[in-house]
C-alpha cells in the first residue's frame, strides 16, 4: 500500500497511544521528534483515554497501580488469561467496539492517512475502525516490549515495528507477511514499499510487513557521546572520584523501585567504595525520604532530562523491565541490571534479554548487592569495551528514525 505522494499533499499522522505506564507515552514521542522531520507531514497525538469520561480512566488507572503494588499474582493471571486466542479475543472486540463508538468522532475530525499504535487498545480500536469506516486507513503498531501481547495482533495491521527481529514468530508466521530485518529497513523498496518481498505467491502489497526497528527512544538517547568523557563529567558533578563505582537506580517516571531498601543495604564499610545516584522521577515523597538520608555517596534527582549522560556513565544500571526504559538503557550501552521484574511483560521482558542479550536480573537485595560486588572487581577498560559494544550491537538509537524513514518510502 502506497501513501500520498510529499508532493501532492500534507500527510497527516496519527500517533495514538495510553497512559498506561510512561513507556508507550515516550515512544509516542519519540515518533513525534523523528516524523516531524519528514516534508509535508502533519503529526497529531491522541489518547484513548480521552475516549471516556475521565473519572473513568483516573479510576483504572489508581486500580491497575493498586493492582500491581499489591495483588500482582492477579494481574500476572489476567495477563496470561488475555494472552491467547479465544474468549480473551472475543472480550478484545467487545471492549474496543464500546471504545470505537465514543471515539469514531475525534478519528473523524482528524482524518488521519496513517496512524501508528503504541499500546494494545488503540490498536484494536483503530483495526475496527479501519475495517467498518475507512480501509484506505495505513495502520502501524510500534510494539513497546521485547514480547508481543496476543492483543496487539489484530486485522487490518499494515506493518509491525518490533524489537528485535527474533519476536516475529509471536506475531505469526513469518512467511504470511513481508519481512523487515535488522539492517534492511532503508534497502531499495521492493513492489510493497518495504524493502522484502513475501514468500507467498499473492501480491506482496497485500501482506502487512514486520520490521525490525528496534523500540523508538527519543533524540537525546540516539546522541552518541563519547562514554569515558561522560563518565568522567558525571563524578566531577558530583564531586566524586575519577575511578567512583557508580550505580544509578532508574525507577521510570513513578520511580517505581525500592530505592529506599537498596541504598540503606549499601550504607556499610563493605560498599563504602559504590555511589549511587538514584533519579525518583515524579515520586516526591520517595525524593524526599532519600535525601533525608545525608550520605555523601548518595545522589538524588527528580525527573531529569539528563537520563542519557547518566546511563552511560554508571557502572551499572538498576532499572524496571519496562520496555522503552530497557531500550533507552541499551541505547546507551548501560550494564543493566533488572531488579524484582513485574508479572506480565516486564517477566516477558526479563527472559527475552536474559536469553538473548545476557543481561542480567535479580530478585532481591542479596542478589544485587552480589552482583554489584562482582562488577567492581572487572577492570575499568573491560567495563568500556563492555558498554561500547554492547551499545554497537544491541542498542537502536535510530529506531524512530528508521520507522520515520519506512514511512517517506511508502511515498515514493
Amino acid at each position: 500500500m502506497n501513501l500520498p505522494s510529499a508532493k501532492n499533499r500534507k500527510l497527516k499522522i496519527l500517533i495514538l497511544s495510553a497512559p498506561i505506564g510512561s513507556g508507550h507515552r515516550m515512544a509516542a514521542v519519540a515518533l513525534e521528534e523523528a516524523l516531524l522531520r519528514l516534508e509535508n507531514v502533519e503529526v497529531a497525538q491522541g489518547n484513548v483515554f480521552t475516549f471516556f469520561p475521565s473519572w473513568l480512566g483516573n479510576g483504572f488507572l489508581k486500580c491497575y497501580e493498586k493492582v500491581l503494588v499489591f495483588c500482582p499474582s492477579l494481574y500476572a493471571l489476567s495477563y496470561r488469561w488475555s494472552n491467547r486466542d479465544g474468549g480473551s479475543l472475543w472480550m478484545r472486540n467487545l471492549i474496543n467496539s464500546v471504545l470505537l463508538h465514543l471515539g469514531k468522532a475525534f478519528l473523524d475530525e482528524v482524518k488521519p492517512d496513517v496512524v501508528f499504535s503504541t499500546h494494545a487498545t488503540p490498536t484494536g480500536i483503530l483495526s475496527q475502525y479501519k475495517q467498518k469506516y475507512d480501509n484506505h486507513l495505513w495502520l502501524g503498531v510500534v510494539v513497546t516490549d521485547f514480547t508481543v501481547h496476543r492483543w496487539l495482533v489484530c486485522p487490518g495491521v499494515d506493518a509491525y515495528f518490533v524489537a528485535d527481529e527474533k519476536l516475529f514468530g509471536q506475531i505469526g508466521d513469518p512467511s504470511d507477511f513481508c519481512v523487515v530485518k535488522a539492517g534492511q529497513v532503508n534497502s531499495e523498496p521492493g513492489p510493497d514499499a518495504s524493502g522484502v518481498a513475501g514468500k507467498k505467491s499473492q501480491p506482496s502489497a497485500m501482506l502487512p510487513v514486520l520490521v525490525a526497528s528496534g523500540i523508538p527512544v527519543r533524540a537525546a538517547f540516539a546522541e552518541q557521546n563519547d562514554i569515558a568523557s561522560t563518565r568522567q563529567e558525571v563524578r566531577k558533578r558530583f564531586g566524586w572520584s575519577a575511578d567512583a563505582f557508580v550505580c544509578l537506580l532508574a525507577g521510570g517516571g513513578g520511580g517505581m523501585l525500592p530505592m529506599e531498601e537498596i541504598v540503606v543495604s549499601l550504607y556499610n564499610k563493605k560498599h563504602e567504595n559504590i555511589h549511587v545516584i538514584a533519579v525518583a522521577g515524579h515520586n516526591d515523597g520517595l525524593r524526599k525520604k532519600l535525601e533525608a538520608g545525608g550520605n555523601s555517596r548518595l545522589a538524588v534527582l527528580g525527573f531529569t532530562d539528563e537520563m542519557p549522560q547518566l546511563m552511560q556513565a554508571a557502572d551499572v544500571v538498576v532499572t524496571k523491565a519496562g520496555g522503552v526504559s530497557l531500550a533507552e538503557c541499551l541505547a546507551c550501552g548501560a550494564n543493566i541490571l533488572i531488579y524484582h521484574p513485574l508479572p506480565g511483560q516486564e517477566q516477558g521482558n526479563t527472559a527475552f534479554l536474559q536469553k538473548e542479550y545476557g543481561v542480567a536480573a535479580v530478585t532481591d537485595i542479596r542478589q544485587l548487592k552480589e552482583l554489584l560486588e562482582h562488577e567492581m572487581n572487572i577492570p575499568l577498560a573491560e567495563r568500556l569495551q563492555r558498554q561500547e559494544a554492547r551499545q554497537q550491537r544491541y542498542g537502536h538509537p535510530d529506531a524512530a528514525k528508521l520507522i520515520a524513514g519506512f514511512i517517506e518510502k511508502l511515498r515514493d
